[in-house]
């Protein structure tokens, strides 16, 4: 697996591979910054009902805190889902880079940007609701990073694997890959998600994340 990791690491620095990085990223940024400077007053006003509810953190505490962290967090949050949708339109063409460069495969697939964009907004859906059942867990310390990190897994495994796989996979392998090699599949959505904690640059990090499942997907089904 540091293997795994080392050598997705350098693909992801080549020029090409960096430049496909950035369009998910100003893509859910710029739909993100419009979204949150409409909605911003409304997010705030949800945390600040919630934290009345939770002991000993005052609802005024919250109010204090909120223009300066609260904002910055939610937009992170957002931020993340957003990238995670719009990957789907250029993971293609980075599957196939590695694809060329290490392991030569036949495009046997069934996978599609379609299928790529609707598998991610289903994990964010997932995601949200999960978010928000637990979100005044999130005002514990410790607590906060475990939760965000399961949560961040729940989000990550379908789409970045189905990104990884299903264009080269048929319907078939693609389902014997998951269940033969949970998990390989498992540890590496961890680590994928533990990226995420680094405060803003664990966002600029998703291609790595898709080309650590594609290194991983591609490698099985060679081998199958």
């Amino acid at each position: 697996m540091i293997a795994l990791l080392l050598k997705s690491f350098k693909d992801f620095m080549h020029p090409k591979i960096l430049l496909y990085s950035l369009i998910p990223l100003f893509l859910a940024a710029l739909v993100l910054g419009g979204l949150f400077y409409l909605l911003h007053t409304h997010i705030e006003g949800y945390f600040i009902t919630i934290a009345s509810y939770i002991p000993f953190v005052s609802a005024e505490w919250v109010q204090k805190i909120s223009e300066s962290f609260l904002g910055v967090f939610l937009f992170y949050e957002f931020w993340i889902m957003l990238s995670l949708v719009f990957v789907g339109l250029i993971s293609e063409k980075v599957v196939d880079f590695i694809n060329i460069k290490y392991y030569q495969l036949e495009k046997n697939g069934f996978g599609s940007a379609t299928g790529s964009i609707m598998i991610a907004l289903k994990s964010n859906a997932i995601f949200l609701i999960l978010f928000i059942i637990t979100s005044p867990l999130l005002l514990i310390p410790l607590v906060n990073i475990l939760l965000h990190i399961l949560l961040w897994m729940v989000m990550l495994k379908a789409p970045m694997y189905y990104d990884a796989c299903a264009f080269y996979a048929t319907k078939l392998q693609y389902k014997q890959i998951q269940k033969k090699h949970k998990s390989g599949l498992r540890f590496i959505t961890l680590v994928s998600a533990s990226l995420l904690l680094i405060p803003f640059v664990g966002v600029l990090l998703y291609v790595l994340q898709l080309i650590m499942y594609t290194h991983f997907s591609l490698t099985k089904l060679k081998e199958d």
